[in-house]
C-alpha cells in the first residue's frame, strides 16, 4: 500500500493546478485517492477510514472544496494540513483515562479515612409499609403570592 501511495503522490503532485481542478470533477475520485495514500503513508487510521467514508458518501460536495482550495492555494487539504496526528491524540486519550478525575481522588481519600463498619441488621418493623405512610405529617407547602394559607 506504501509503495502505491508513494507512486500516486508524487504523479498526482506532478501535474499542474488546471489537470488537478479537472480532475476534481471525476466525482472527486483522484483527490479521495490523494487523501488516501496521504494518511496510509503516515498510518493514520483515522485518515484511512475517514477517506474511504468521505470517498464513498462525501464525494459531491468535497469536489467544490477541493476545486475552490485547488484554485486559491494550490494544494488539496487534510488531516495532515491541519496538524491532526493519531499517535498523538491516542496517547492524549490514554492518559486522560489513567489518570482519575479529582472527584474520584477525593471518594478514594474519604473512603480511606472512614472505613465501612459492618452493623448488625435490624430487625424489620412489625408496622406494614402503608401505616407508616400514614402516621407521616403531610407536608405544607408554602402560600403563592395572592394565596391565603388556611
Amino acid at each position: 500500500m506504501k509503495d502505491f501511495a508513494t507512486k500516486y503522490l508524487e504523479k498526482y503532485n506532478g501535474f499542474s493546478k488546471i489537470v488537478k481542478i479537472l480532475l476534481c470533477l471525476l466525482w472527486d475520485v483522484p483527490s479521495t485517492l490523494y487523501r488516501l495514500s496521504k494518511s496510509a503513508l503516515k498510518d493514520n487510521t483515522l485518515g484511512i477510514v475517514l477517506a474511504i467514508v468521505l470517498g464513498i458518501c462525501g464525494g459531491w460536495i468535497l469536489f467544490i472544496i477541493d476545486i475552490l482550495t485547488l484554485a486559491l492555494k494550490d494544494k488539496l487539504l487534510w488531516l495532515d494540513d491541519l496538524g491532526i496526528d493519531e499517535g498523538k491524540m491516542a496517547e492524549s486519550l490514554k492518559s486522560e483515562e489513567e489518570a482519575p478525575s479529582e472527584a474520584e481522588e477525593k471518594a478514594e481519600e474519604k473512603s480511606e479515612e472512614q472505613p465501612e463498619e459492618k452493623t448488625e441488621e435490624q430487625p424489620e418493623s412489625e408496622e406494614k409499609p402503608e401505616e407508616a405512610e400514614a402516621e407521616q405529617p403531610a407536608e405544607e407547602t408554602p402560600a403563592v403570592d395572592g394565596e391565603v394559607e388556611d
